[in-house]
């Protein structure tokens, strides 16, 4: 991906990705707080779970981080329903589950942040690091409470863009806030 203009500033900002699948204001939330913390954001609104897959397919032209918000459950992002001319073959009772994600990823080296419910587990880590090439996912094992997960990005945003830390080190720093923050696990691809 070509360097951004804001990469080039005296002080560089970091470009980072928030994609809404649907808790927009966490996703506004998000945004803000990484601004605050000097990051340029660009925020995705994909209408359709293929617009979804057209977007963590994308390679080189996704941000080196990628934040999605959400929704998750038993089978994966939660995307709900739709009319019948919008293509939901892929979903499991309206949610996305870690084969579909597994057979589109494309993040080679990118690190991956999900704030939805359950999408932490092996099947996930595995879609999206090792299937998907990202340098490390990040996601709850478990449904922590809605204000919990901006708690978490923000800490480990913090440590990352405030304190210059490893995105390793910064996930360590973030998990150790709470027992809550504790549910988000990292899962690392093939460096």
């Amino acid at each position: 991906m070509a360097e951004l203009i804001d990469q080039k500033f005296m002080f560089p900002r970091v470009p980072v990705a928030v994609v809404d699948i649907g808790d927009t204001l966490e996703a506004l939330l998000i945004r803000s707080m990484l601004e605050s913390l000097g990051a340029v954001v660009t925020l995705h609104l994909p209408g359709t779970p293929e617009d979804f897959l057209t977007l963590i397919g994308a390679g080189e032209s996704v941000h080196q981080y990628l934040i999605i918000c959400g929704h998750g459950d038993e089978n994966g992002f939660v995307f709900g329903d739709y009319i019948d001319e919008i293509d939901t073959s892929m979903l499991v009772e309206g949610s996305l589950p870690p084969p579909v994600v597994a057979e589109h990823a494309k993040l080679k080296g990118k690190i991956v942040l999900s704030t939805c419910c359950e999408t932490g587990g092996k099947a996930y880590g595995d879609a999206f690091a090792l299937k998907g090439d990202a340098a490390l996912y990040i996601a709850p094992d478990g449904s922590p409470e809605g204000t919990d997960a901006p708690l978490f990005v923000h800490c480990f945003f913090h440590a990352l863009l405030a304190r210059k830390q490893t995105a390793e080190v910064a996930l360590e720093r973030a998990r150790s806030y709470d027992a809550a923050t504790k549910m988000f696990v990292g899962h690392r691809g093939n460096d």
